[in-house]
């Protein structure tokens, strides 16, 4: 009998009826009404928290859900959505679920409601990976956002911070689904609930109502749907105040994968994006390489650390699969150990993985397979991330917070571009701009382009050196040098530099290595950044000089999983700009803020050492 994985959210006993109703074997309940789920959701859910008038008028409106389930809620709300949103509305759509379905059993349920075929396709397309991890999906034309949280839901809720303005509480009945009632888990509805929230259930068993109560919910008993003879509906005591307007538009102030990955973020809520960079070409920046290896860090533990990672590869290659194929390939990556402590978490990670087959798998001799990694190409991608900025290729010297808004100026104090949100996404020249609390450290890597003997590897493989076919030749590096940032210079391609590209490709891949032929060695160097712990930097700043002023942020420090951290980044600090929920949790929030140094410093605590994590493109 195979092992159960710890590392993996277990799959749903479900079954389906004669009529075709979907059951849930292990609650011994069905997932929806049998007198006909889309009306009861309509009826408790929709009516219930008074939508559409609850988010009319509202720039931003958060729906939170215990119980994704078929995602029936979802394509019933969305649907209401279309058709009532006006222009510029953003909802966002926070749910929960601890045994996600495949997409095929969802379709066959979807399919007793044709009137949603259109949605249900949409979600289908984007359904969630089977791992623990918060997953958001935007379905930009609608100006809505869902965000499934995946694992236990108590735990779930308690590792976020938003504030939810309607909820659904929607899971298995009470008398067999115990976890998803519990007086601990109401109380984190309260928690995330904003002021004036409404709260509705099918479900009248008395210790829901009592726990409500408890909590400090005003709690009804109303008319039920079908058989049920009654549901509740539950306030939260207050008055929402009125959300702040969203901005109309924000500068992005530097032109790698940091500058473009919030240009398309902000771009995605409908805000005008001016991107300020004076180097089109990147000639030091790393995001200007011909191309970029995109694969997850795994680690063994379940660390802040490594479900950020998770989230941020599956939201990257989520967004990668959605461009054209001459912007990322996915050629798959094989993932090899180096020396014996790779090798024992290789193996560690193959036997119980964080990710589902279609996702990763073990290789014989040891490693792993990432089928959805490959390679993106920066040229083609960064044009595309910031193809609705207005691009002003003019060098900044200062940031002014004059009137309510951020000003770009130039040496001469002439103003760039001005707007209320400014993030400040300039890699080495990050505290040109903003104060930080940490020292940056540079590292120049070069990267070597050359022709093989025999044929080019069709996979690509990492394991700290990395390799892949780039047209008719090998890429392949990259060095890892100490690189002073107050250097005005920028790093040079040397033979020295092809030399020890090969002899580390040759610690996981000794005969493609012995295949290069070193004489038609090409490369580009260029500089990384990161912060002392190698976290990035992401959240709110205070400007190096000047007078401070709400709506400054920085993303960056993003070392060498630029192209794999960078638009999860993004997506936290565009949600934050906008007054909308992040999706990252709470700790993970905490591990990239810019200020994190100086709060540990406060609180006399030493930060943990982080392992080196060399660069893969």
């Amino acid at each position: 009998m195979t092992k159960p994985s710890s590392r993996l959210p277990p799959e749903p006993d479900i079954s389906f009826d004669e009529a075709g109703l979907i059951l849930g074997e292990a609650f011994r309940d069905s997932y929806f009404s049998r007198d006909d789920g889309l009306k009861e959701t309509r009826q408790v859910f929709l009516q219930g928290c008074r939508l559409p008038e609850a988010w009319a008028e509202r720039p931003v409106f958060t729906i939170a859900e215990l119980g994704f389930g078929t995602g029936l809620n979802v394509l019933a709300t969305w649907d209401l959505w279309r058709r009532t949103r006006a222009p510029g509305q953003i909802l966002h759509f926070i749910t929960t679920e601890a045994f996600l379905m495949a997409s095929q059993h969802a379709a066959k349920a979807h399919a007793h409601w044709p009137e949603l075929a259109e949605l249900s396709r949409l979600l289908l397309a984007s359904w969630a990976v089977r791992a623990f991890s918060n997953q958001r999906i935007w379905f930009e034309a609608d100006g809505f956002c869902l965000t499934i949280l995946i694992g236990p839901a108590l735990r779930s809720l308690q590792a976020m911070d938003f504030q939810a303005d309607a909820w659904f509480l929607d899971g298995f009945a009470p008398s067999r689904n115990e976890d998803m009632w519990s007086p601990e888990l109401l109380q984190e509805v309260g928690r995330l609930s904003a002021p004036g929230a409404r709260v509705a259930t099918y479900s009248v068993a008395g210790h829901v109502r009592r726990s409500l109560e408890a909590c400090g919910f005003e709690v009804a008993r109303l008319p039920g749907f079908g058989s049920k003879r009654q549901r509740l509906e539950a306030v939260w005591p207050g008055q929402r105040a009125d959300i702040p307007a969203k901005p109309s538009s924000v500068l992005v102030i530097g032109g790698g994968i940091g500058g473009a990955a919030a240009a398309h973020a902000f771009a995605q809520r409908g805000l005008e994006v001016h991107l300020i960079e004076a180097d089109p070409c990147g000639q030091v920046m790393a995001s200007r390489n011909p191309a970029a290896l995109v694969m997850p860090r795994l680690d063994r533990g379940d660390t802040r650390e490594a479900r950020f990672f998770r989230a941020a590869y599956l939201h990257a290659t989520r967004l990668y699969a959605s461009f054209e194929n001459d912007v990322f390939a996915q050629t798959q990556v094989q993932e090899l150990p180096g020396d014996d402590r790779d090798r024992l978490r290789l193996g560690d990670l193959a036997q119980d993985p964080p990710f589902p087959p279609e996702l990763l798998d073990g290789l014989e001799g040891g490693g792993l397979l990432h089928r959805t990694g490959g390679l993106v190409y920066p040229d083609r991608l960064l044009p595309r991330l910031m193809g609705n900025a207005t691009r002003h290729p003019v060098s900044v010297s200062a940031l002014r917070f004059e009137a309510g808004t951020w000003q770009a100026l130039t040496e001469t104090g002439a103003v760039v571009a001005s707007a209320p949100i400014c993030v400040v996404a300039t890699g080495p020249k990050l505290d040109r701009f903003v104060s930080l609390s940490t020292e940056l450290e540079g590292r120049a890597g070069q990267i070597s382009l050359a022709q093989i003997e025999g044929p080019l590897p069709e996979i690509a493989l990492a394991g700290g050196p990395y390799a892949a076919a780039f047209y008719d030749r090998l890429l392949f590096g990259a060095t890892f040098d100490p690189w002073d940032l107050s250097r005005e210079d920028k790093p040079v391609v040397t033979p020295a530099g092809h030399l020890q590209n090969v002899e580390t490709l040759s610690e996981i891949a000794s005969t493609l290595a012995s295949r290069i032929e070193l004489a038609t060695a090409t490369g580009r160097a260029s500089v990384r950044v990161a912060a002392k712990d190698r976290l990035p930097l992401a959240g709110a700043a205070l400007p190096k000089m000047g007078e401070a002023g709400p709506g400054l942020f920085v993303l960056g420090a993003l070392g060498s999983r630029g192209f794999t951290t960078a638009h999860w980044l993004a997506e936290h600090v565009a949600s934050l700009a906008c007054h909308e929920p992040s999706p990252l949790e709470r700790d993970v929030i905490s591990a990239v803020s810019p200020q994190r140094f100086e709060d540990r410093r406060r609180k006399g605590q030493t930060p943990r050492p982080a392992l080196v994590d060399k660069p893969k493109a």
